[in-house]
């Protein structure tokens, strides 16, 4: 049986080092006491809030993700992708952060309602565990080489992966990919996985996720929605982010039930598609 603490930390802190996370901290910021104390009543439900009216298109939060994890060449966790629309000249050009939008899902695997990366993966359902909120209250689940934890996080285990890439193939966003500097744990002829785990490593110490600490702009907003004081759960009311989440999530026809939100008043995100076949393609973070 393990906790929350996930191999994504222990493999983090070893790649990276005590030094650099250390350095990390100093230049972070924290959770808002109010999340975390509503952390502590029950698990928390982790959302992210992409408002496009900020965006500059800097990519700081891709060069961030990069070094955070140290992503290797040619994937990335998070990308920015562009929407021009209009008729020339009167053209407009507007930027799309995007990363792995931990979905509720809607298909039960036993009690948890999961995604289709998780509903697919072979090695899903298998070790009990436990989430262990701050206050001490303890959330049992189950976990695999890709699975769902309590907070809503969608994880990976390598250990139990064997790198077929079911979920690759199920997730529609095209959020993850091989890493092809990594063998998969059960297979060594095979890759590992690579994706965003929202900086659980970071989540698990308080500390936001490195995307969101990087934003100058103030683009991306990350917090807890079953607190009703949090940032998050205010702009949730203030632009009904739930209600209509056709209009506020990505390729809302996948009814996955993302959990990262766009603030998008003029709609660009009705404008920006692309083809499920080059999905892999799309998902890379090219400067045009």
């Amino acid at each position: 049986m393990s906790t929350n603490r996930t191999d994504d930390r222990r493999e983090m802190l070893r790649v990276s080092g005590a030094a650099v996370v250390a350095a990390g901290l100093m230049s972070t910021s924290l959770l808002q006491p109010k999340e975390a104390g509503a952390a502590r009543a029950k698990a928390p439900h982790w959302v992210m809030i992409m408002d496009l009216r900020r965006c500059m298109g800097c990519r700081a939060c891709t060069v961030a993700c990069k070094a955070e994890y140290d992503v290797p060449l040619g994937a990335f966790k998070t990308v920015v992708k562009q929407v021009v629309t209009g008729k020339y000249p009167d053209t407009r050009r507007t930027t799309i952060p995007r990363r792995c939008n931990h979905c509720e899902g809607t298909e039960k695997v036993g009690k948890m309602t999961v995604p289709p990366c998780v509903k697919v993966c072979p090695e899903y359902p298998k070790d009990r565990r436990v989430f262990i909120t701050p206050e001490g209250k303890k959330i049992r689940y189950r976990g695999g080489a890709t699975y769902k934890r309590p907070d809503g996080l969608i994880l990976l285990d390598n250990d139990s992966c064997t790198g077929c890439g079911k979920c690759i193939d199920a997730c529609p966003y095209g959020a993850r990919t091989f890493n092809k500097r990594k063998a998969a744990g059960k297979d060594k002829s095979k890759h590992a996985i690579v994706k965003c785990t929202s900086c659980v490593h970071r989540l698990d110490e308080g500390v936001t996720p490195a995307c969101v600490n990087t934003c100058a702009a103030g683009a991306r907003i990350f917090g807890d929605l079953n607190d009703p004081d949090s940032e998050v759960a205010r702009l949730a009311r203030e632009f009904k982010l739930l209600e209509n989440r056709d209009k506020t999530t990505m390729k809302p026809e996948a009814k996955t039930m993302p959990n990262i939100f766009y603030i998008d008043p003029d709609g660009v995100l009705a404008d920006y598609s692309f083809d499920e076949k080059d999905k892999l393609a799309e998902y890379r973070d090219i400067v045009e």
